[in-house]
């Protein structure tokens, strides 16, 4: 989903959770808002901005601060898993947990360098198919696969 639309659909959200506090605001406070959101929570994907507000409407009585909105998408930061990088992992090609979450933190902004990309290649990535699962992972320091529910 496109960035500026994920932010308009998790601003849905919290208006339809949160009725009250919406009602209030003028048009130059949500501009601010929507300005706001858009500027933090860019850094998120759709599944760590959707899991997080998930989250935050089941615990949240009231509309919560945007310090805990950024705190929740901290505790359900995710990404998508790489069936290649899996196997780059299986087959020892990182030498530590930060180049693994380096490597996932390049896939997720869309800026795999050319190095990598060649690296890739080599493990069984092809341009013309998409090889990301479905599946999702925390983002570990090991890089290991978490089953989300």
């Amino acid at each position: 989903m496109e960035q500026s639309k994920l932010i308009s659909v998790v601003i849905a959200r919290l208006k339809i959770a949160y009725p009250y506090y919406f009602k209030e605001l003028t048009i130059e406070e949500l501009a601010g808002l929507v300005s706001m959101y858009q500027e933090e929570l860019s850094i998120y994907n759709e599944l760590t901005l959707m899991n997080a507000i998930k989250s935050i409407i089941r615990k949240n009585k009231f509309m919560p601060t945007f310090k805990e909105i950024l705190d929740e998408c901290e505790l359900c930061k995710t990404t998508q898993k790489n069936i290649v990088i899996e196997r780059m992992i299986k087959a020892g090609y990182f030498k530590n947990p930060k180049e693994i979450d380096k490597t996932y933190k390049f896939m997720e902004e869309g800026i795999i360098p050319n190095w990598l990309l060649e690296d890739m290649k080599k493990y069984g990535y092809e341009d013309s198919h998409n090889l990301i699962s479905t599946n999702s992972t925390k983002m570990l320091s090991n890089g290991g696969a978490n089953n989300d529910n």
